[in-house]
């Protein structure tokens, strides 16, 4: 699955098959090339040779082509190995030192995103999780939408192999509607393939198989051979969860035939592996066990193989040596999977270790040590469906809430258009009313359309304010009480800030609402700007904004409150007057362990805040 991941990600980044350019590019053909490299779809070697081709003459360009440059190359590293991936990390590491240094922020959003990429590929999720936070932070501040929508997109899709399948999504469908924005229809049309790839996850097999039809429509019209390999791959595995293995073997088939005379080897290995496993469920063992072979000599061929895709190959191994009565042997590849997927925290293929371990303990007489391992698999699988369940509920939730912002702007703009007409032509107010009724019924239509078969024109749910760009309240709420609970099960340190605009009113009262809306923008920035990554800041309502901070004591949140206090009052803002200074007072609040909840928390930062206002304001106060 990660070898799939690596294609995807290659075959996102870079549609008409060209030879490497020459070095030594200048003017306008070195602009053109670079914008090539960034907005096409390019199949995997040409990439690495274009960009290979600009590299070797490196030091002839200006410091913007080289940050340009270096961020394609850090896409352009070899990733089908974990070796692969470490070489990639450390090459990004040494370009972001690098560009701090020379203070290079849009390269240094890049490369946090590559980074990010190669960390998650090498099972340190975590660690890429920060990394892609950090990216978008970076890309938010720079108003840079196409590294936004990259970033997006790489989010998204690692959401989604972790099973935060409804966040992964509205990840994916933001990244193309940026992408759609910008023009760049070869990259939406990859986005969408990973957003069919989550309705697979989430078992939506008819939408994500309407998507896949589509896209294998829109790839033959390009002869687009490598994309439609990789829909049809990925098509495969849709119908071999919905046990079509005769539809889903040829399928594979054509890839491991494709993947061949490419010479992609942990594509080829991937690929193998899938087909070993439909011919175990077929019940053609020694078939099986030839794939098998052949993946593992590809696997072993060199040194730091994929652990992921060999741990896989570990299962199914030991599925088919089940199958033959080897039992021991199939205990031993099964032990060397487990760790793999622990490390990952893949919650599908623990539970597949545990149920073939279980089946294999039985038959060997162990049956204690079986009713240990089926436990394992029982707990793992209601893990699993309890995950699937929830994130079906916030899929379907956003869906809802999509649908009905989409039919509230309509029914807004059909009652605006109403009201024109009817100060031009008032002898015509019936006439008017029935067509207000046939644009409604209209509407209706459209929605009830929409809900039975969403495409890919559909619209993530906004979960940023849309004036201040920060979190809006539905999402700093929603994090906030995803941090609270782990604050109070894992005993780790959590504070609240709540803040408000002193005198906020009078700046719309004498100043009027144009500029109060610039007030706002500009104290949200001026927020997020002395927070860390890992922090985070959303607009609670109105004036007032909520700050979480993990990991952090209550004198550790009331250095960075008074820090924000002293930031704030140094905001030059256009047509605010010097003689009329914004302001903020803050109240702080740590968790206690006789917090019942998130708002019991916000509750005290709120009181705080209360008095620091009565206080005189333009200050901050701790909650006791």
């Amino acid at each position: 699955m990660k070898s799939l991941m690596g294609l995807s990600l290659l075959l996102w980044l870079g549609m008409t098959p060209a030879l490497a350019q020459p070095s030594g590019l200048s003017g306008p053909e070195l602009l053109h090339e670079l914008q090539q490299l960034e907005d096409s779809s390019l199949p995997v070697q040409h990439f690495r040779e274009r960009v290979a081709a600009l590299a070797a003459a490196e030091a002839q360009y200006p410091p913007e082509v080289q940050g340009r440059l270096v961020r394609l190359q850090c896409w352009a590293q070899p990733s089908e190995r974990d070796d692969d991936f470490r070489r990639a990390v450390a090459f990004a590491e040494q370009g972001l030192a690098e560009a701090r240094a020379r203070k290079d922020r849009v390269t240094e959003a890049g490369l946090l995103a590559c980074r990010g990429y190669h960390r998650q590929l090498l099972g340190n999720m975590v660690e890429a999780r920060e990394d892609y936070d950090a990216a978008l932070t970076l890309a938010r501040r720079l108003g840079d939408e196409r590294q936004r929508a990259d970033t997006l997109n790489l989010r998204g899709e690692m959401y989604a192999y972790q099973g935060e399948l409804a966040e992964g999504l509205m990840d994916l469908i933001d990244a193309h509607r940026r992408y759609e924005s910008l023009g760049l229809e070869a990259k939406g049309r990859v986005v969408l393939t990973r957003i069919a790839n989550t309705y697979r996850r989430m078992g939506f097999y008819e939408r994500a198989e309407s998507y896949f039809k589509d896209l294998e429509h829109d790839y033959r019209q390009l002869e687009d051979e490598e994309h439609l390999v990789d829909i049809h791959s990925q098509q495969g595995l849709l119908y071999m969860e919905t046990e079509e293995y005769g539809k889903a073997l040829p399928l594979m088939a054509e890839a491991e035939r494709y993947y061949l005379g490419q010479q992609q080897e942990a594509m080829l290995a991937w690929t193998r592996i899938e087909m070993a496993t439909i011919l175990l469920k077929q019940g053609k063992t020694p078939q099986a066990k030839t794939k098998l072979a052949e993946a593992a000599a590809l696997l072993h061929q060199r040194e730091g193989a994929d652990s992921v895709t060999l741990g896989h190959w570990h299962i199914v191994m030991a599925m088919a040596l089940e199958a033959e009565g080897k039992l021991a042997e199939a205990l031993q590849h099964l032990g060397k999977a487990e760790p793999v997927f622990t490390r990952e925290q893949n919650l599908r293929f623990l539970a597949r270790v545990h149920e073939v371990r279980a089946r294999v303990l039985e038959r060997q007489g162990h049956i204690q040590a079986a009713l240990t391992s089926l436990k394992s698999f029982v707990q793992t699988r209601h893990a699993l469906e309890q995950r699937l369940r929830e994130q079906r509920t916030l899929q379907m939730r956003f869906e809802f809430d999509l649908s009905r912002k989409e039919l509230e702007n309509q029914t807004l703009r059909a009652s605006q258009q109403l009201q024109a007409e009817k100060l031009k032509q008032l002898q015509e107010r019936r006439y008017w009313q029935y067509l207000v009724l046939f644009l409604l019924l209209l509407v209706m239509g459209i929605l009830v359309v929409h809900q039975r078969g969403r495409t890919r024109k559909m619209q993530r749910l906004a979960m940023t304010d849309e004036l201040t760009g920060i979190h809006n309240r539905r999402q700093i709420q929603a994090k906030g009480r995803k941090w609270f609970i782990q604050a109070r099960e894992e005993g780790k340190p959590l504070c609240v800030l709540l803040l408000d605009i002193d005198h906020f009113k009078r700046v719309n009262d004498t100043l009027g609402h144009h500029v109060g809306d610039r007030v706002l923008t500009a104290v949200a920035q001026c927020i997020e700007s002395q927070l860390r990554s890992l922090d985070r800041v959303g607009r609670n309502g109105g004036e007032e904004f909520l700050v979480l901070l993990p990991d952090t004591r209550l004198d550790e949140a009331a250095e960075v409150a008074e820090r924000i206090r002293q930031e704030v009052a140094r905001l030059a803002i256009e047509e605010v007057p010097a003689d009329h200074p914004i302001r903020i007072s803050i109240g702080c609040a740590e968790f206690k362990r006789e917090d019942d909840n998130l708002g019991e928390l916000i509750r005290r930062a709120d009181e705080a805040m209360y008095e620091a206002k009565l206080a005189g304001r333009n200050r901050v106060m701790r909650a006791s």
